[in-house]
C-alpha cells in the first residue's frame, strides 16, 4: 500500500468507481506556517487549524483534512449563509483571496497553499460548499489502493 502515483499500473486503477478520497496531510498559510493540527483528529486525521472571525467573534475551527467533507469543530457557532474571515492562526496573515470569490455564490474564498502539490480554495460563506483543489505536483503524491476504495494522500 502506499504505493507512489507515477509505479501505479493502470490495471489497477479499476477500482477508481467506487469510493474516492484525497486526504490532505499538510496544508501551509502564505507565509508558510503549518496549518495542521495533533490537537483536534477528523477521521482519525490531524486537521487543519484556522483563526476564524464573524462580526465581533473570532476562535479557532479545525477542518477536515478529508478534501470533500465539510466536517469540522469551531470554537464559535455560525449561522448558515454567513460570511466569515480565515486567517493563520500563528501569524495572523489572512486566508482570504484578494482575485478571487466563489463560482457558486460570490462571497470570498480562501486559499492554503499544500507545500509542492498545489492548493485548496473554499467559500467562505457557510453552506455553500463550493470547493477546489488545484494540483501543481502528481509526483508528490501517494495512492493507496485496495479493492474497495482509491485514497490520494497529499
Amino acid at each position: 500500500m502506499g504505493e507512489r502515483l507515477k509505479d501505479v499500473q493502470l490495471s489497477k486503477t479499476s477500482v477508481v468507481s467506487r469510493v474516492r478520497t484525497v486526504n490532505i496531510q499538510t496544508a501551509h498559510c502564505p507565509k508558510g506556517c503549518d496549518l495542521m493540527s495533533d490537537k483536534v483528529k477528523i477521521h482519525n486525521l490531524s486537521s487543519i487549524c484556522v483563526k476564524i472571525k464573524w462580526q465581533d467573534r473570532e476562535g479557532l475551527i479545525y477542518l477536515d483534512p478529508e478534501f470533500g467533507s465539510y466536517k469540522h469543530s469551531s470554537d464559535i457557532d455560525i449561522p448558515d449563509g454567513e460570511v466569515v474571515d480565515f486567517s493563520c492562526p500563528h501569524c495572523g496573515i489572512t486566508l482570504v483571496s484578494e482575485t478571487e470569490s466563489c463560482n457558486s455564490c460570490s462571497a470570498p474564498v480562501f486559499t492554503m497553499i499544500l507545500p509542492g502539490e498545489g492548493e485548496i480554495s473554499g467559500c467562505l460563506r457557510k453552506g455553500c460548499f463550493e470547493h477546489t483543489l488545484k494540483i501543481e505536483s502528481f509526483e508528490s503524491m501517494q495512492l493507496e489502493i485496495d479493492e474497495n476504495f482509491v485514497k490520494v494522500i497529499m
